[in-house]
């Protein structure tokens, strides 16, 4: 077995892929079994057949890269894979109400105001330069980042109490002409809502 704590922490970001790919083939090569340390998500779901995910000694929740960024089982798995939009809300009998949006919840159909928490990845909230239908927040751009493959736009929402981050690629937001200043509209794709003790809802 092989061993490795944190390896690649103090290397820059080039070197760092570069010896992820290496340690992968090396596997592949010699079909050994590793217990690879990291607070990188990236590197972790590159590298690993099997993610084991720990907060403060205790396991969050253990699968596949692909099981552990498509269905994280905690709130803190959630904001360990990357930026993630939190939003507040309530459900009531079995229906959570996320702002305008609404997510059915039948874990707790019996309930009635309890708070929830929802978890929308900037990759999921689609900006849109006009309301489509009700279930849109409104928003203002404050930030745009326009460098590289994907633009990042930071907004706050219409009475300046939550701050939203998304993602988009740059045909898109060329297509829309946004600038910061704009108002938008923006919606959910895919969201997680969690009850307050954890439990999960689509």
């Amino acid at each position: 077995m092989l061993l490795l704590d944190e390896p690649f922490g103090a290397l820059d970001a080039k070197v760092r892929q570069e010896l992820r790919r290496w340690l992968v083939r090396l596997h592949d090569e010699l079909h050994i079994t590793s217990l690879f340390v990291t607070h990188d998500q990236v590197e972790a779901l590159e590298v690993a057949d099997q993610v084991v995910i720990m907060n403060e000694g205790r396991i969050e929740q253990t699968g596949t890269p692909a099981e552990i960024y498509n269905r994280p089982a905690t709130p803190f798995v959630y904001t360990f894979l990357g930026h993630v939009n939190v939003f507040h809300g309530v459900v009531e009998a079995g229906l959570a109400r996320i702002g305008n949006v609404e997510v059915c919840f039948p874990e707790m159909r019996k309930t009635m105001n309890r708070p929830v928490v929802a978890f929308v990845r900037p990759q999921d909230l689609a900006v849109s330069d006009h309301r489509e239908n009700g279930e849109e927040v409104e928003a203002r751009i404050v930030h745009l980042h326009d460098a590289g493959s994907m633009a990042h736009i930071e907004m706050e929402t219409a009475k300046g109490s939550e701050l939203m981050e998304a993602e988009m690629p740059q045909d898109q937001l060329r297509l829309l002409n946004l600038h910061e200043g704009d108002r938008v509209y923006v919606r959910p794709l895919k969201m997680q809502v969690f009850d307050e003790d954890g439990g999960v809802g689509d």
